[in-house]
């Protein structure tokens, strides 16, 4: 990873400092930023305030003014899905780690709507968050320039930003779930493996990319209809288990916990037992595949972690005011946990 110093925090721009730049009053500049039309004001002191406004990249505080400048001990946190658990739980932990820091986290979702995550980072810049821990949109790129421009401390949770270097990110090692998922079937004995996944241009496609890894590293090849991809939901799962059924697979792997969901219901509708008949490993750890009978084997995506992780290097960044350090790529390690799920082959 290239070290790139990250440059000094900057403080939100006041009226103080557009009226500074501006060469007026700050009344003045308040008048004039609010559209008040009751007093005359000439088109050249104007436009001049107006240029200075935008120059500093002024944006209007919700906060008193006694406040502007300072931290304010709140952190926003910006997730894709409240009804995920491995966001929830990634939240759950930040927020334990911030609260002992003694901040205040505001937690929002964007169900993946572009439109909705920019007016959510526009409302924390106007309420002077001290930093947002994001797992962006498609957008996320474009939605978080201002947050660069201003020099607000940031950091990217699993979804990397698209086009940018100089950003701290966390989030799960992708391509190691893939990996461990195949390694452990292959491990069982098993050489006809089977991929269920999510069609996306998000990192969880390291997921395919790992299991096909692991697959060539012991000499097996995966015949394309062993790789079932498309959107992501339990009907996904459901609509592409019939598929690896009649390609005689001996084990599957499904990349999400969603896909999983609809799959396994499709497996124990038409009476295949697991592991008796097919073996099954679940990226991803939702309560409901360690309360059936058999206990799924499940990728542990390491959520704790995650979320301390995340907290941590916000806080850093927010505290360490006026300190250069490299910019951070943090991938948390995975793990296996066992189950009932998958047949011994060797």
């Amino acid at each position: 990873m290239a070290i790139i110093d990250q440059p000094k925090k900057k403080k939100y721009a006041t009226l103080n400092d557009v009226a500074k730049l501006a060469e007026t009053s700050i009344a003045t500049v308040s008048y004039i930023l609010n559209d008040s039309n009751k007093r005359y004001v000439s088109s050249e002191l104007k436009e001049r305030v107006i240029q200075a406004a935008k120059e500093l990249n002024y944006m209007k505080s919700a906060v008193a003014s006694s406040l502007k400048g300072k931290e304010r001990g709140i952190l926003s946190v910006l997730i894709p899905q409240f009804d995920n658990p491995f966001f929830t739980r990634i939240v759950v932990v930040i927020e334990e780690v911030a609260r002992s820091r003694g901040y205040f986290v505001s937690i929002s979702t964007t169900v993946d709507d572009m439109e909705r995550e920019r007016e959510i980072i526009k409302k924390m810049i106007e309420q002077r968050v001290d930093g947002l821990i994001i797992s962006p949109t498609i957008q996320g790129t474009e939605n978080t320039d201002h947050l660069r421009s201003l020099g607000i401390p940031y950091v990217i949770l699993e979804r990397p930003l698209v086009g940018v270097d100089q950003y701290d990110f966390v989030g799960c090692d992708n391509w190691s779930c893939g990996y461990t998922a195949a390694k452990h079937l292959i491990d069982h004995g098993h050489t006809e493996i089977g991929f269920i996944g999510w069609d996306t241009f998000i990192n969880v496609q390291e997921r395919k990319l790992g299991f096909l890894a692991a697959m060539k590293e012991h000499g097996i090849e995966v015949k394309p209809e062993w790789i079932q991809l498309g959107g992501l939901g339990a009907e996904s799962g459901y609509r592409f288990m019939p598929h690896l059924l009649d390609s005689k697979v001996t084990a599957v792997v499904f990349g999400h916990h969603a896909l999983a969901e609809g799959g396994v219901q499709l497996l124990r509708e038409r009476g295949i037992g697991i592991p008796e008949d097919l073996s099954v490993v679940i990226i991803g750890t939702p309560n409901w595949t360690q309360l059936n009978a058999p206990k799924f084997t499940c990728i542990d995506q390491s959520e704790r972690l995650i979320g301390e992780t995340a907290a941590e290097v916000l806080l850093n960044n927010v505290l360490e005011e006026n300190i250069s350090k490299p910019w951070q790529t943090l991938k948390i390690a995975c793990e296996i946990l066992p189950g009932e799920s998958v047949k011994k082959l060797n």
